[in-house]
């Protein structure tokens, strides 16, 4: 099922793919260490197998964003983002705060800062090779949905 082309005057959509191990490979290394080693730290604790892997999955879920490649979109819906083989989307509506650095862009739900931040909350990270075109585009993006960056 294709949706079709864009509307008339509405942008075409933003894309682009953050890889950790071309762009930031230090990262990547640090976080592949710190997996193996809190994998180990896991199995240390003597127990049942089926425990030790969901453990050891649940850990890698919260720091897979600095192992595998990240794919990006900020289209006229909202902004999504892509890791292993799960969409993640944020629509203009809901989103109430963003910030745009030099690093990637950081969206959220929530007005102000909470402990509920981290869930109700996308990071988009933007390879360092081409930033300024990139960052020029999504600071305008984010102006035209009233979204100061």
């Amino acid at each position: 099922m294709s949706a079709g082309p864009p509307p008339a005057g509405a942008a075409a959509p933003l894309e682009w793919t953050f890889n950790p191990w071309r762009q930031d490979h230090r990262i990547a290394v640090v976080a592949a260490i710190v997996a193996v080693a809190v994998a180990i730290l896991i199995a240390g604790f003597e127990l049942p197998p089926l425990a030790v892997f969901g453990l050891t999955l649940v850990f890698l879920a919260s720091i897979h964003p600095a192992l595998l490649p990240t794919r990006c979109r900020v289209d006229e819906a909202g902004v999504a983002r892509r890791m292993a083989f799960v969409w993640e989307r944020r629509p203009w509506s809901a989103i109430r705060r963003a910030c745009l650095g030099r690093n990637g862009l950081y969206v959220s739900t929530l007005a102000h800062p909470s402990a509920l931040a981290p869930f109700r909350s996308m990071w988009l990270p933007v390879p360092r090779t081409d930033p300024p075109t990139l960052l020029e585009e999504l600071r305008r993006r984010l102006a035209d949905h009233g979204l100061p960056s």
